[in-house]
């Protein structure tokens, strides 16, 4: 397969299907005389994300040749690599009525919780799907402990909508002032001076083995500046609360790194738990907001004991979507190293390592257990140690 640019939107072309105000009001208005569906949260999301660009180059949810290509090959019908299903599956009995109302060829309303419209789908197929194909083949699994399996089996719908989107508003978002588009990191980026940016996925607040990756990335001389994209839509239970991991990277990204080379912006996603490929599907992601390259460390995007903890650096060479990955060993405090090492760089045994879990960390602050500076920043820790932060 032929080098892609690294600059280009994935595809070669950033998705705009925003529409400006005027046509928007317009729309909303016709909207509320249309038929009406009220996703789950993971498709309200997924509206946004393909109005604003940041999944093309999608330009609506996908169809069944699509999904059908996607499921079996990890490529959209016209060949290009792409690891997620993106499709609009809603269930309830409310949405079930209006479902077998519909007609090919129909605009339909998607609505908030509050039935406000905020986008409007030109309905072009309806399709019956497998949920246990559909989760095998996503997430490698049909266990229903899975949490993104849970919600295929409880939140999703038996059959699917295609078709393109018309974004008439952006959603009002907890970390809202994080939330930039495709476009505005772009020109951000540009008027930065930014050609190589490096991306950096995560889900919860930074201690200082994410510390240490993001700061050798920035050591790398092509690499022009750091780009900290926190996913903060809807995670699993247990996880940290969005505001908080928004609040413990401002905190570090304010005190110890300098604002010339680091721009924080947050994802309002569902987070997949997809292992090797919701890396890929999340570093293509990134492509859209402009990154170059993509740092990739031990078990990006696992949960549990369903993936191998270094798949997600190995499907980088199975597939090429136009981005180059930095690739990190699993990172640890060394008390005889005195400082971050991996084990390419330590030769000292695991007694001698400070190797801490995000599920330890809770645990700890939890019970209002302090943890050792070496692991975590005094204003993170602070930011933690508040109470109410962890999604019940």
């Amino acid at each position: 397969m032929a080098e892609r640019n690294l600059a280009e939107p994935y595809g070669g072309r950033l998705i705009n299907r925003l529409l400006d105000s005027d046509k928007a009001e317009k729309r909303i208005q016709e909207a509320r005389q249309m038929e009406t569906i009220q996703p789950f949260i993971d498709f309200v999301y997924d509206a946004q994300q393909i109005g604003t660009g940041a999944y093309s180059p999608l330009e609506g949810f996908m169809d069944e040749e699509t999904l059908d290509s996607v499921l079996g090959n990890n490529v959209l019908s016209n060949g290009l690599p792409w690891t997620m299903p993106i499709i609009l599956a809603p269930a309830g009995e409310k949405n079930t009525k209006t479902m077998d109302a519909v007609r090919e060829g129909d605009d339909v309303a998607l609505a908030d919780s509050n039935n406000n419209p905020f986008a409007i789908l030109h309905l072009d197929q309806k399709f019956k799907y497998d949920k246990e194909t559909f989760a095998t083949k996503v997430y490698g699994t049909k266990d229903p402990n899975h949490p993104n399996v849970s919600d295929i089996y409880n939140a999703y719908g038996n059959v699917a909508l295609s078709g393109k989107i018309d974004l008439v508003r952006k959603l009002t978002l907890p970390t809202g002032e994080f939330e930039l588009t495709p476009q505005e990191t772009r020109n951000m980026f540009k008027a930065r001076g930014w050609r190589n940016v490096v991306a950096y996925q995560c889900r919860n607040p930074p201690h200082t083995a994410h510390e240490y990756i993001q700061r050798c990335a920035l050591e790398a001389a092509e690499i022009d500046g750091l780009f900290i994209h926190p996913v903060v839509g809807r995670l699993k239970k247990g996880d940290y609360k969005p505001e908080i991991i928004m609040d413990a990277y401002r905190a570090v990204v304010q005190k110890y790194y300098p604002p010339s080379r680091v721009l924080l912006s947050s994802l309002s996603i569902t987070m997949r738990y997809g292992g090797p490929k919701a890396a890929l599907f999340l570093a293509t992601v990134r492509k859209n907001y402009g990154a170059t390259h993509y740092i990739v460390g031990r078990d990006q995007a696992g949960v549990g004991k369903y993936y191998d903890p270094y798949a997600c650096h190995r499907i980088f060479d199975q597939f090429n979507i136009g981005m180059i990955p930095l690739r990190y060993m699993e990172t640890f405090y060394c008390k005889r190293c005195g400082w971050m090492a991996t084990e390419k760089t330590c030769p000292h045994t695991s007694e001698d390592r400070l190797s801490i879990s995000q599920t330890r960390m809770r645990e700890l602050l939890k019970e209002g257990k302090g943890l050792p500076g070496e692991i975590l920043r005094p204003e993170v820790a602070q930011i933690l140690s508040k109470g109410d932060v962890i999604l019940n």
